[in-house]
């Protein structure tokens, strides 16, 4: 039986296999995921069936064109790390407005305008994330 994760040499891998083992080996490792994508150039130029391959089991989500053979996964990584980036700098905003709303600096409605959402969306999103409304406490 193959494991990847015992796999020292992937340079007799000559196919797809090789940049999904050696993804796998280094999954818990972001700064090591990070170089290898980075600075190997076998990320390159992966077949499409790889990358969906690697987003199932590494844990990635690596967005691709599905039309491409091939993708740069390079390109397609660090486009992931700033998707991450904003998302975070989104989640860290929402989470100031919901601490706002629950100190009682403005109102759930002020508060469901300032993250452009309904008042109903806003409020359960509130409380999905731990934050309690002044007017429900």
């Amino acid at each position: 039986m193959l494991n990847p994760l015992e796999i020292t040499d992937f340079s007799k891998f000559e196919t797809g296999l090789r940049p999904l083992f050696e993804l796998l080996k280094n999954a818990s490792d972001e700064e090591k995921l990070n170089d290898l994508i980075t600075k190997d150039e076998t990320f390159t130029r992966v077949d499409v069936e790889t990358v969906a391959a690697i987003n199932l089991f590494v844990g990635t989500d690596i967005k691709y064109d599905e039309k491409e053979e091939v993708v740069n996964m390079c390109k397609a990584w660090d486009d992931h790390k700033k998707r991450g980036i904003q998302e975070g700098m989104q989640q860290g905003r929402l989470f100031e407005i919901y601490l706002s709303v629950q100190e009682g600096d403005y109102s759930a409605k002020r508060g469901a305008e300032k993250a452009e959402m309904s008042l109903d969306e806003f409020e359960k999103a509130m409380r999905k994330a731990g934050y309690k409304i002044p007017e429900l406490v």
